[in-house]
């Protein structure tokens, strides 16, 4: 009985490793995309014929978090998993 609480245990610690590289990954990738988008916004030319107030930036910068985070989640799953299995590899084996 013991033995297969520390083999479930075990397992569990596995699972959450991958769980948590994954989570990782997806970070990585997401504010990869975030400085992409706030450069190609900053490209942009500007007019101080209205001028943009600090919430106006303050959302604007959460907005792109939340469009980089998205796009890492879901449109650029391919780039996580060849991220995600370039470190995974080295990282499980160094652990075994």
């Amino acid at each position: 009985m013991e033995i297969n609480a520390m083999l479930d245990y075990q397992n569990l610690i596995k699972v959450n490793r991958k769980k948590a590289l994954r989570e990782a990954t997806e970070e990585f990738v997401s504010y990869f995309f975030y400085q992409i988008f706030k450069e190609m916004w900053n490209s942009i030319p500007k007019s101080n014929l209205i001028p943009e107030t600090d919430g106006q930036k303050m959302f604007r910068d959460m907005l792109i978090y939340e469009y980089s985070k998205k796009v890492a989640s879901q449109d650029a799953s391919n780039l996580v998993n060849l991220i995600l299995k370039s470190l995974g590899q080295k990282a499980y084996k160094s652990t075994k």
